[in-house]
């Protein structure tokens, strides 16, 4: 279920008439702001329930909500109702995702043409709308606190179509980078889950991986010291670890810094030596055909070779300005999802690139919607999606670059493997 279709529904053109001609706007910028609120918030929402306690206070709210849907329509001709739903909003706003209104604000402003006051003002009542609307599918579908996590959480694809002329700018405001590309649930560890139908949760008990949390309070004391020197034990331990991998690899950081660098002194000498065996024997396979030559088998099969290292994935390619993969990209998909099947323990990372974008699409957007498509095959594939990390970088062209290097814009997609 599209969240943003029933929001559309929700908001009518007499609302927006009405909320023009009350401050002499354009409806169209009237729309255009609400449009970028609404994926802003959606946005912020998302966020709020990646934590227990933010899911269940957004649940909370929802179900709190003093509007119902079928009111929307009538506010049109009741200005006071429309003053209230803007209050309610506007506390909901300061409640729920503190912190975002100004920073929203000023890109509403901005990308609508309306002065700060009125984005402001539009936002307290987009943001009653949301919860509005939420409230309506959360007790239509009988949702509780988990499954409007993973409701909201489905709202990450539709969310980059509603303003992707500034999606990069959006994403950027509200925070959620990292979310578009990964997203879990988080699971009440309480005596019982949020019930469907309950208004409130149970305080959250303390949580220690393998000790049961129902046991009697006469055991909390001995409970405190035995998570203290795991948490001690821990910190060591991955002190000693990440110690270790910096003498043997370089950092994270500097793999990060240029994904694509790195990834060609791994693979171009590996390329020209197959160029050379090849040039007197018989023509080679098509690159699509698993072969022993495979570099991503040899690189997984090599124990002391250092994680970290990415290969360009040969023919992956999508059709033009869309995340629809071309039928060529099947096999090399299922070449990489058997090698993740034989080695359980690898986690890769899809980088993407894109140089074809068409407004109103941006080229970040159509790398990152790209990849997440590419991420989905392999979940298909029988790939848990906790293995499969996607991030899009547009075109790879880095515009703090000063090294005066020639960039040419690409469109391609790398596989980095952050563990073996």
């Amino acid at each position: 279920m599209n969240l943003f279709a029933s929001l559309k529904e929700a908001l009518t053109e007499g609302l927006i008439s009405q909320i023009a001609q009350q401050h002499n706007v354009n409806s169209t910028k009237i729309q255009k702001a609400f449009d970028i609120l609404q994926a802003a918030i959606v946005g912020g929402l998302i966020k709020r329930v990646t934590t227990e306690s933010g899911m269940n206070y957004v649940f909370n709210q929802v179900k709190k909500i003093e509007f119902r849907p079928e009111e929307l329509s009538k506010i049109v001709t009741n200005q006071a109702q429309l003053e209230a739903l803007k209050n309610v909003g506007e506390k909901d706003l300061n409640t729920v995702l503190p912190g975002l209104k100004s920073s929203i604000t000023g890109l509403v402003a901005k990308y609508a043409g309306i002065q700060n006051s009125l984005a402001s003002s539009i936002c307290g009542m987009a943001v009653g709308m949301v919860m509005t609307v939420l409230k309506k599918i959360v007790t239509e579908k009988q949702l509780d606190a988990e499954s409007l996590a993973a409701f909201l959480g489905e709202q990450r694809e539709p969310l980059l179509s509603i303003v992707p002329d500034i999606n990069d700018k959006l994403i950027e405001t509200v925070g959620i980078q990292y979310l578009l590309q990964n997203f879990t649930v988080p699971r009440n560890e309480q005596s019982g889950s949020v019930s469907k139908g309950g208004d409130t949760a149970t305080p959250s008990q303390p949580f220690l991986v393998g000790v049961d949390v129902d046991q009697s309070s006469n055991n909390g004391s001995y409970l405190k010291w035995v998570g203290v020197g795991v948490l001690v034990i821990g910190v060591i331990a991955a002190a000693i670890y990440f110690w270790n991998q910096r003498q043997a690899t370089p950092s994270e950081e500097d793999i990060e810094a240029d994904t694509l660098s790195e990834a060609r002194t791994i693979q171009e000498p590996l390329q020209d030596t197959l160029k050379k065996d090849t040039a007197t024997a018989l023509p080679a396979a098509p690159a699509t055909t698993p072969t022993a030559s495979n570099p991503m088998a040899t690189y997984l099969a090599d124990n002391v070779a250092p994680q970290g290292k990415a290969f360009k994935f040969e023919n992956i390619d999508f059709e033009n300005n869309t995340a629809q993969l071309k039928p060529t990209a099947t096999a090399s998909v299922a070449v990489l999802a058997d090698l993740l099947k034989k080695y359980p323990n690898a986690q890769i990372k899809l980088v993407g690139y894109a140089n074809d974008a068409q407004l109103p699409l941006t080229n970040k957007t159509l790398s990152v919607k790209r990849v997440l498509a590419l991420k989905d095959q392999f979940v298909k594939a029988g790939i848990s999606y906790i293995r499969v990390d996607a991030e899009g970088r547009g075109t790879g062209i880095n515009p703090k670059d000063t090294t005066g290097r020639k960039q040419v814009a690409m469109r391609e997609v790398w596989v980095k493997f952050v563990k073996k």
